[in-house]
């Protein structure tokens, strides 16, 4: 299996290159994020063995998180993909160690090709990933699980191991991402685009607890998307409260509201719910 990274600022991209390489047998994406200062993070929490860039029509800014993504050990083989470079932007690229430069209008097969090239050198080459302050494949399918709203004692029969495992594997997550609550962990997953489910039991048990809303795409008020926004940053119900100068009350009844729409049960199965349907960018890190 080859495992893949990805930075694109354009969803619209980013989504069809997701489901391009997911639907082979012989990939899976580890992570997805929007910024590319938000990639060194999730290479190395992930350690893709190919990571694909897309720079769009200029990467001026982005540079130094390049630099930190090729100097850091902790990406595989790194694939750019771009709109326009000028002569100057490219050298930089070269300089930085690029392995493959693409045009954007390079087609799906291409570039899969091209994944599957690096894929497979990388992986003969490299140690297995997962060790260091990596997520191993367990603890990303907990991220998932608890993305979605799963206690300790859920995930623990899900995966068929004990509690306790769960429990100490939850601290090392806390640990690894950086947060102190769970609903952070679903924030921060979300920004790094990471997902670890590859069983259909597991799969299944993230569709129930964040069933799709009826009726299409919910209509959210523009205080229902605050109410989101700071669930994505993480924040307390009394946190929410101050920063939008309402009360706890006000809070929670529109909190409630939001849930029903998007047919979630609690604040991690929205925010996971609001991310697979579009209604939320990745948020970063800052």
């Amino acid at each position: 299996m080859i495992r893949i990274a990805l930075r694109s600022a354009r969803r619209l991209f980013r989504d069809a290159i997701v489901d391009c390489l997911d639907a082979r047998p012989d990939f899976t994406v580890v992570g997805n994020v929007a910024e590319l200062y938000e990639l060194p993070v999730l290479c190395e929490l992930c350690r893709p063995d190919v990571v694909v860039i897309d720079v769009g029509t200029e990467f001026g800014a982005d540079r130094q998180s390049l630099y930190r993504l090729r100097t850091s050990g902790t990406s595989g083989k790194l694939v750019v993909v771009y709109e326009q470079l000028s002569p100057i932007e490219l050298a930089a690229l070269l300089t930085l160690g690029v392995d493959t430069l693409m045009p954007y209008t390079v087609s799906l097969d291409g570039l899969v090709a091209v994944v599957r090239q690096h894929g497979f050198v990388y992986r003969d080459l490299s140690a297995p990933p997962g060790a260091a302050n990596g997520l191993t494949e367990q603890e990303r399918q907990i991220v998932t699980l608890l993305s979605a709203g799963h206690t300790v004692s859920q995930i623990a029969h899900l995966l068929d191991v004990s509690a306790s495992a769960v429990a100490n594997a939850k601290r090392r997550i806390y640990r690894k991402l950086d947060v102190v609550s769970q609903s952070q962990v679903s924030a921060r997953a979300a920004a790094l685009g990471i997902f670890g489910v590859h069983s259909a039991a597991l799969l299944d048990a993230v569709r129930a607890s964040s069933p799709a809303p009826r009726g299409g795409l919910p209509v959210l008020t523009s205080r229902e998307r605050d109410i989101l926004q700071s669930i994505a940053n993480g924040h307390t119900v009394r946190l929410t409260a101050r920063g939008l100068g309402i009360a706890e009350k006000t809070v929670e009844n529109i909190q409630s509201r939001l849930f029903r729409k998007l047919g979630a049960h609690n604040r991690s199965g929205a925010l996971a719910a609001a991310h697979a349907l579009g209604l939320l960018e990745p948020v970063s890190s800052s």
